[in-house]
């Protein structure tokens, strides 16, 4: 199989489309059509200049062609010069003066702008020479891509927010975020995914707002830093939750990356309130009493104990970045503390409504939703928490 590369302008590449030199349409392609908005955002990468990945075409002879891969792109470039959809300058990060053609089709375009577009090279690879198997099987290979994370896309937004939560995960590294203490590796980056939630919701300063991958990229995107003081909470909370004994355990007692955010942002309540150093070892024994519970559930404890212990796993492990299990891995998580503390510790104040979650769980036939309704009632986790 013999390459032959080009890079034509899009006016050259329109052109061989509407003469049929290319088939946009060959027999191995896959029937998968792109969405408006996914036709307007690669319009718009052209716009700003930025680059578009290679078109590879295969030789029929006779100089004729069909599409191995960028179908798509090549069909969304000949849709938007015949007109079949406008300009989208909404897509951010927004371009000043672009918004004068939002809404615009092509033919509406002032003429120099429709010059760099039609002028805009897109790199060729034509396929020569090939045997019959060729062709299918590189197209297989392009085609199976691994996913990237969003974690691994928001990586591309270089900025300060970007740097600090990289900046965080090469502190903590030494402390023991790593794979023998946590029971996963950085791969994927999964330690970035979880310092920028946790940042977010010290910086949103409550628990009930959800933290999305759009609302983390979102945040990536502004260019602003994370506030000093945001960054020393997040090193407070990891500092004390990467010292616990609980990552001496064996790996099927490690907390998974939900109820680890959970345990960091009690730590930051609790620092928040000036009671991290004081409460601190109650909530080391809260962590090593709820995840060992995880797994040793036949052990001796009433009823009422263990339900609080039994929603926070539910919600560890299902629907576990909603609202309502953040929420409730919180007020149970702090339910097991103000147990542990009993007389040893005089109750915070923040804390009482978990204490008074008891007398809502003991004997009820729905404690979930009537604890889940509870935090509702009383705020818990509401704005300010944290």
């Amino acid at each position: 199989m013999r390459f032959q590369t080009s890079d034509p302008d899009i006016a050259t590449i329109f052109r061989r489309i509407e003469r049929k030199v290319i088939d946009l349409q060959p027999e191995f392609q896959r029937g998968e059509v792109w969405t408006t908005p996914k036709k307007q955002r690669l319009i718009d990468t052209i716009l700003r200049k930025w680059h578009v990945p290679p078109i590879h075409l295969v030789s029929k002879g006779e100089g004729k062609f069909d599409v191995l891969d960028g179908q798509q792109r090549l069909t969304s470039i000949r849709d938007f010069m015949q007109g079949s959809f406008p300009v989208d300058a909404t897509i951010e990060p927004i371009v000043p003066g672009f918004e004068a053609y939002d809404g615009l089709r092509y033919g509406q375009l002032p003429e120099g702008l429709r010059d760099e577009f039609e002028s805009f090279a897109i790199r060729i690879f034509e396929l020569h020479d090939y045997t019959p198997e060729e062709p299918h099987e590189l197209f297989f290979r392009l085609n199976q891509p691994m996913t990237l994370t969003e974690a691994e896309k928001r990586n591309a937004f270089i900025g300060p927010a970007r740097n600090q939560v990289k900046e965080l995960v090469e502190w903590a590294k030494p402390l023991g975020m790593n794979p023998d203490s946590l029971g996963f590796s950085n791969a994927r980056m999964a330690y970035d995914d979880l310092i920028s939630r946790f940042l977010l919701v010290l910086e949103q300063g409550t628990l009930t707002e959800k933290v999305t991958a759009l609302r983390i990229t979102t945040r990536y995107r502004k260019h602003e830093p994370f506030k000093e003081e945001t960054i020393l909470r997040a090193r407070t909370a990891l500092n004390f939750y990467l010292n616990l004994p609980i990552h001496e355990q064996p790996v099927n007692l490690k907390p998974n990356k939900a109820t680890i955010h959970t345990w960091l942002c009690m730590a930051a309540k609790l620092a928040k309130e000036g009671l991290l150093d004081s409460c601190g070892e109650y909530l080391a024994k809260t962590v090593q009493e709820v995840e060992s519970w995880r797994v040793q559930r036949t052990r001796d404890i009433d009823a009422t104990s263990a339900i609080p212990r039994a929603i926070f796993h539910d919600r560890a492990t299902s629907r576990v970045a909603d609202v309502s299990s953040v929420v409730l891995r919180d007020m149970t998580g702090s339910m097991v503390l103000t147990e542990l503390l009993g007389p040893h510790f005089p109750t915070p104040d923040f804390m009482e409504p978990a204490e008074r979650a008891w007398g809502q769980v003991a004997g009820n036939q729905s404690p979930e939703r009537t604890l889940a309704s509870y935090c509702t009632e009383v705020g818990w986790g509401a704005q300010g928490w944290l």
